[in-house]
């Protein structure tokens, strides 16, 4: 599929209006509008409702930014999404994720090989749920300890979203930023 086209002078006002909030919302926090919420605008009702559920994972939720960003980095990797990496890698590093870590990921590493706290374990929940796979008791137990049932649920959810959003980077074809390198050498 080639690139969806997005063009916000073709929005109804109402439309419109609900662009420019979810724009304001974002740059408000730092972050920009565009990638594959301007290919989910050509249905600007289900891009409103994607968009609040990934603001208040990305901006109000529980887990650590480091946590946060291994999760988006580990996803996008596994899953080929090219645009999600470059999105995130430089917001992985700013959190505190360890280059080691990065670097493991970007080659493709075992996650399971992770044996850095807190991405040890924030790895082997993904080993699951990369899997589409129960996360074992023992490994469901240990994080709720460490991350709180709200972060451990979040952890989950937000494997599913940005399993969500590869398939729609890819799907529609989002294009990398200009300039940008694909990140990997081969997809998965």
């Amino acid at each position: 599929m080639a690139e969806l086209p997005f063009d916000p002078t073709k929005l109804s006002p109402s439309d419109r209006a609900r662009y420019e909030r979810m724009v304001e919302r974002r740059k408000a926090e730092g972050a920009p509008f565009g990638g594959p919420y301007a290919a989910l605008m050509n249905h600007p009702q289900l891009c409103e409702k994607v968009e609040d559920l990934g603001f208040y994972l990305k901006f109000q939720g529980h887990l650590s930014r480091e946590v946060y960003q291994l999760v988006v980095l580990t996803v996008a990797r596994k899953t080929g999404a090219e645009f999600e990496w470059i999105d995130h890698v430089h917001h992985a590093r700013a959190a505190g994720v360890p280059d080691s870590v990065i670097d493991a990921l970007q080659s493709a590493a075992d996650l399971t090989e992770i044996t850095l706290a807190p991405y040890d374990l924030a790895a082997k929940i993904l080993a699951s749920t990369l899997a589409w796979k129960n996360v074992p008791r023992e490994i469901q137990d240990e994080a709720i300890a460490r991350f709180g049932m709200e972060g451990f649920v979040e952890l989950v959810v937000l494997s599913g979203f940005y399993q969500m959003f590869s398939a729609i980077n890819q799907g529609f074809d989002v294009a990398l930023p200009v300039g940008a390198q694909a990140p990997f050498a081969s997809k998965q």
